[in-house]
């Protein structure tokens, strides 16, 4: 069986959300650590046998590792995306589609006191009333921020009630950028993330799992991805990043079309539960 307390709870957690579903789900061991109950020489690289509805496939772990940013940076971002959301509510409601989608830099922010950021909120509220009353997207570029930094814009999307407010931020430092929605929910676009948290699962995909569809030909693969929050040995939040599901769903079909055959299905276990994120969207079987 896995032999690492997160994994150890991870599939579990698999196994107890499989059932809460209806699904008959029970782990039958581990390939990987007990080579004596399984015929493989070498030992094939997966976490786990685990039988669903009678069918006995393969399912391996693997956390949702977190970008490694600029936390400043982040905090930034993430404090100057409420601040902006709260106060273009009202104004986004009149936009045409319904919503706002600002694209600032986090840069001007970066540091600066309360009357400056004051200051600098002020004048991306202001761009975006303009640009409401005008029924036209807008740059000011006499309001171009000092320093190296992109020019505010204010554009106009098809938006829910829920979530009129899009914030964007052009700082990319390690090839990804992040997006704060109205629900408080970062987000970003898939290409960016496939370069980063991407990664981790296609090394999945591309050594361990291979490996075992080569071996298996006809049964099941899993992955089980992992977001949730947890504490490592030494005390320390884990880095992991609590993606959207739908984020997720993306990003594996995306990842998966390079690896034809090898993956059934995915699931994320995530602080808000378990969910089917690659096969049948509507099942979590396999």
């Amino acid at each position: 069986m896995a032999d690492k307390p997160r994994e150890q709870t991870a599939f579990m957690s698999l196994v107890a959300g499989l059932r809460t579903v209806g699904l008959q789900a029970e782990l039958r061991g581990s390939p990987e650590r007990q080579e004596d109950l399984y015929p493989y020489t070498p030992p094939i690289p997966v976490d786990a046998e685990i039988e669903i509805e009678g069918i006995v496939g393969f399912v391996d772990h693997t956390v949702v590792p977190s970008p490694q940013e600029d936390h400043r940076r982040i905090a930034t971002q993430d404090a100057v995306a409420h601040e902006l959301i709260a106060r273009l509510q009202e104004l986004a409601a009149q936009a045409p589609g319904g919503g706002l989608w600002v694209t600032i830099s986090a840069g001007p922010w970066l540091g600066a006191g309360k009357k400056e950021r004051e200051r600098l909120c002020g004048r991306v509220v202001q761009m975006a009333r303009k640009a409401v009353e005008r029924g036209k997207p807008f740059v000011d570029l006499r309001a171009l921020p000092q320093g190296p930094y992109p020019v505010p814009t204010i554009g106009f999307c098809d938006a829910p009630e829920a979530h009129r407010v899009t914030i964007g931020f052009t700082d990319l430092t390690v090839g990804w950028s992040g997006r704060m929605q109205s629900a408080d929910r970062w987000s970003s676009t898939i290409g960016e993330m496939r370069n980063s948290v991407g990664r981790a699962i296609e090394s999945k995909l591309q050594k361990q799992l291979a490996r075992v569809r080569e071996v298996e030909g006809e049964k099941p693969i899993g992955l089980l991805l992992d977001s949730r929050p947890m504490h490592g040995r030494k005390g320390k939040p884990e880095p992991v990043f609590d993606l959207p599901p739908l984020i997720i769903r993306s990003l594996l079909f995306d990842i998966a079309q390079d690896w034809p055959g090898v993956l059934t299905k995915a699931w994320l276990l995530s602080p808000h539960g378990l969910s089917s994120v690659y096969g049948d969207e509507a099942s979590f079987g396999w």
